[in-house]
């Protein structure tokens, strides 16, 4: 109960942050689905008398808000210690602490914090580790830490000697398809562009293992719990399932999938929100004229969208403390391009506002470690459409979409 409370108290306050923003409803037709967790609890007989490492944080839960530490503790799972990714076990961490691990209060397991251990810290803390459970609620895009950090696990395990389990769970942008370039490995980078797929891949968790397994670490020991009743063209708030944000600045089932276009964007000198009652769906600078920026946006033809001139002021990252003109990304509930729209908003910028600038990290531009391509960059550099750059992509996402379909568990 303790646990739960938390959670719900957690939910409230990131949820709560949103009022008063303008939003269309998404339609609704709401289905029963089951999880991967809930499937597994029902089938747990054979994994009682194994040492479990579980991976999770709070997005582990049932429809009803319960905690999948709390479900398994009781079902007889024997859980020696657990890790968590970034944003910590609660979610609610922006800077991820320093230490390497804390201890859950509620349970007094110790967590250890992913983002802080490289493969050989890895490899001697699962030493007489018989089962990894792997229970996280995805964002279905490359540059979304939680998906690196199964790549790391699988890499780690990659010898057949443990077993990885993953309870599956709702890819939340899946209805979008897949969009963006595959990984170019000079651009690879350990937690926001490791995974070898598409920046947006169309895969739940469980399917992006089986394709990791099949293509790259065919020794793993992996065993899925799929989900019962899931459509890969669901919207998120279908599934009957309560959005819980699987990170601090997606508050929102609307925030997470202006999010997918949106995150580009953080690869020049915008802000996009944060701070905000209205991360991502709130872009902006010092130097924009929110009138003409939002009337322009809206001749681009985004039919998925629709942009109010606003004034905000984040409280971190870019132009903290500064009041910033920008737009309000209105999403209408319809299909859309996300690279598309990213593409064509930041190539708008460098043609209308001087002040625009590429960021650069580490002595590389970052957009190319995001989207994991030089590729999208140069294209717009060069003043080429949308559809040009797409051509200069086209072929490794084309051999991606024929690997993909060996791995696919929904319809």
């Amino acid at each position: 109960m303790k646990r739960r409370f938390l959670y719900v108290i957690s939910f409230f306050l990131l949820s709560t942050s949103c009022v008063g923003g303008t939003s269309y409803v998404l339609p609704v037709n709401e289905s029963r689905v089951y999880m991967g967790l809930e499937n597994f609890l029902k089938d747990t007989g054979k994994y009682k008398d194994k040492k479990c490492l579980l991976v999770t944080n709070h997005s582990g839960i049932d429809r009803d808000m319960n905690s999948n530490i709390d479900l398994l503790i009781s079902s007889g799972i024997d859980i020696s210690f657990m890790m968590a990714p970034e944003h910590g076990l609660h979610g609610y961490q922006n800077n991820y602490a320093e230490e390497i691990f804390t201890r859950d209060s509620a349970t007094g397991l110790l967590v250890y914090n992913m983002h802080k251990l490289d493969q050989a810290k890895f490899n001697e803390l699962i030493k007489g580790i018989d089962i990894i459970i792997f229970d996280i609620q995805d964002m279905g895009m490359r540059c979304y830490t939680y998906i690196s950090n199964l790549k790391f696990i699988m890499d780690a395990i990659n010898n057949g000697k443990t077993e990885l389990i993953i309870l599956d769970r709702p890819d939340p942008i899946a209805f979008l398809g897949i969009d963006g370039p595959f990984l170019d490995q000079r651009f690879s980078a350990r937690f926001i562009s490791a995974f070898p797929a598409p920046l947006i891949y169309d895969m739940t968790i469980a399917e992006a293992a089986l394709y990791y397994k099949g293509e790259y670490a065919k020794n793993v020991k992996l065993t899925v719990f799929k989900m019962s009743g899931y459509k890969r063209n669901m919207f998120y708030h279908n599934t009957s399932m309560p959005w819980i944000p699987p990170s601090p600045n997606l508050p929102t089932y609307t925030s997470a999938i202006v999010y997918s276009s949106v995150v580009l964007m953080e690869c020049i000198n915008m802000s996009l929100g944060r701070g905000t009652p209205m991360p991502f769906e709130y872009i902006g600078a010092p130097w924009i004229d929110p009138v003409k920026f939002s009337a322009d946006l809206g001749k681009m033809g985004f039919e998925a969208f629709r942009f109010r001139p606003v004034y905000f002021t984040p409280n971190s990252r870019k132009y903290s403390g500064q009041t910033c003109g920008g737009t309000h990304i209105i999403y209408t509930g319809k299909k859309f391009n996300p690279t598309e729209m990213a593409y064509k908003i930041i190539r708008y910028l460098f043609e209308n506002y001087s002040d625009t600038k590429w960021e650069s990290f580490g002595g590389k531009y970052s957009i190319d470690t995001l989207v994991g391509t030089d590729k999208f960059r140069l294209s717009i550099t060069q003043r080429l459409s949308f559809e040009e750059y797409g051509k200069l992509i086209e072929d490794e996402v084309n051999e991606f979409r024929k690997k993909r379909k060996n791995y696919i568990l929904y319809p």
